[in-house]
């Protein structure tokens, strides 16, 4: 019983300790410097001085995606946008907001270095984009980390990390209802 009572304050200090090293500590100033970007890129578009437009469904409001387009949209404005249960093609590089490479679609297997899913299979923030593009469309979007990868690691991607993805949407191959 005696042993017990030493083992059981050395347990909670234990305990303790490791909840010091979460990604909630660990990646704190890396939290604030996403926060900080997301908040400039709301404020500018609310004040109309960004190219970017900000997207946040009905069906998912807590969730936001900033999306800059790099074609005229007037081209591409009559062709195939996909459904959440299409079947779309789509060209992409990844990184976050310091520029750091995180992903691309040019190592696929399915040739022309494209990466084939449904918008739904993928995080919040590129569901919502997909649905709001055309095929032709090359766009920049800005995907806040509520609406990405959270607080969770992802391979190189840091937790809280808002990812920027360039995208040229190049077939809907399977279009669903």
């Amino acid at each position: 019983m005696k042993k017990l009572l030493y083992i059981v304050p050395l347990l909670a200090l234990i305990m303790t300790g490791c909840l010091g090293d979460g990604p909630e500590n660990e990646y704190a100033g890396w939290k604030s410097q996403n926060d900080a970007y997301i908040q400039n890129l709301e404020s500018e578009v609310a004040a109309g001085r960004s190219e970017y437009t900000r997207f946040s469904p009905e069906w998912a409001p807590q969730n936001s995606v900033f999306i800059k387009w790099h074609n005229d949209r007037a081209l591409t404005q009559d062709n195939l946008s996909p459904l959440s249960t299409s079947t779309v093609d789509i060209t992409y590089e990844m990184e976050d907001i310091d520029g750091n490479y995180l992903g691309n679609s040019f190592e696929s297997l399915l040739g022309d270095s494209i990466y084939r899913s449904q918008p739904h299979q993928n995080i919040a923030g590129m569901w919502i984009a997909m649905l709001n593009m055309h095929v032709g469309d090359s766009v920049t979007m800005v995907i806040p980390y509520l609406s990405g990868y959270g607080a969770r690691q992802m391979s190189k991607i840091k937790p809280y990390s808002n990812l920027i993805y360039h995208v040229k949407m190049k077939a809907v191959p399977k279009y669903e209802y």
